[in-house]
């Protein structure tokens, strides 16, 4: 019985996955349609991106200290049990890694 719980919940997972990625695609489809159907305004926009990035950039570090904020708030938590101390620390090493690359390719200009 075990088993069989333990199957469905993996199958469920990878549907729940592949789904998520089906309407990642679509929408990405979409928006390069629409950006190719309408250059003149995926110009603009791109340009006001450029000109507005020192606001998204603050946006983004908000963001940045909310989630640090949280994890610090998950890690000092009372039950906060010892043997999640690790796994929490990968997940954050592993976010903040992400977080540099994105940011390196959003000022190096390779990104977009």
């Amino acid at each position: 019985m075990h088993n069989k719980m333990t199957v469905r919940k993996a199958l469920t997972r990878a549907g729940i996955f592949l789904a998520c990625m089906a309407l990642f695609m679509v929408v990405s489809l979409i928006v390069a349609d629409t950006a190719m159907k309408h250059p003149g305004e995926a110009a603009a926009f791109r340009r006001w991106m450029q000109s507005t990035r020192d606001g998204w950039l603050i946006w983004r570090l908000a963001l940045y200290a909310l989630v640090a904020w949280g994890l610090w708030k998950i890690r000092h938590a009372p039950g906060f049990r010892e043997e999640f101390r690790w796994p929490l620390l990968r997940i954050s090493v592993v976010s903040v890694l992400f977080i540099a690359l994105c940011e390196y390719a959003m000022f190096t200009g390779t990104g977009a």
